[in-house]
């Protein structure tokens, strides 16, 4: 993210991990218990696009293990709006009477660990949705390798 945007600008990156416990209510908005009842709170994936709206420089959103999960219902109605093409449409959200949209500006990368769980078992309405980069792990080159003898580390990475 911070090579496209070409600084170092932690405010427009903002990163989360999915588990199974995570839910739309933690990534768009939802009803959470107070002391006196329940209140709508609004998650961090609508928080960071309202933050987004308001500035034309480009966001990265990034989910770690994005394969964990139903993303169907992490995204709700959402889910459509990932696609480029459809930016800055809106949308009726769930649990609000508000209209909402993914800025054009916003970048979603999602990251998995293939050997976890094979990317056939991602419904295909998601996956057609993102373009898939394999990124090997890069512990034969050079850079690393003086990372490496910078730090001092003298452990073996098993690959030579």
């Amino acid at each position: 993210a911070f090579s496209i945007m070409g600084e170092k600008d932690t405010d427009r990156v903002k990163m989360v991990q999915f588990h199974q416990s995570y839910s739309y209510e933690d990534f768009i908005m939802g009803f959470r218990p107070t002391a006196t009842g329940f209140e709508l709170r609004k998650g961090v994936f609508y928080n960071f696009c309202k933050q987004a709206e308001m500035d034309d420089r480009p966001y990265f959103f990034i989910i770690d293990e994005i394969n964990r999960g139903n993303l169907s219902k992490r995204f709700g109605e959402l889910f459509l709006l990932i696609e480029s093409d459809k930016r800055d449409v809106k949308l009726q959200l769930l649990y609000a009477d508000e209209e909402f949209s993914i800025p054009s500006n916003v970048h979603i990368i999602g990251m998995m660990n293939t050997a976890d769980r094979s990317l056939a078992m991602m419904d295909y309405a998601l996956r057609r949705r993102f373009a898939f980069y394999d990124i090997e792990p890069a512990f034969v080159k050079e850079g690393f390798k003086s990372y490496k003898a910078k730090v001092g580390n003298s452990k073996s990475t098993g690959y030579s």
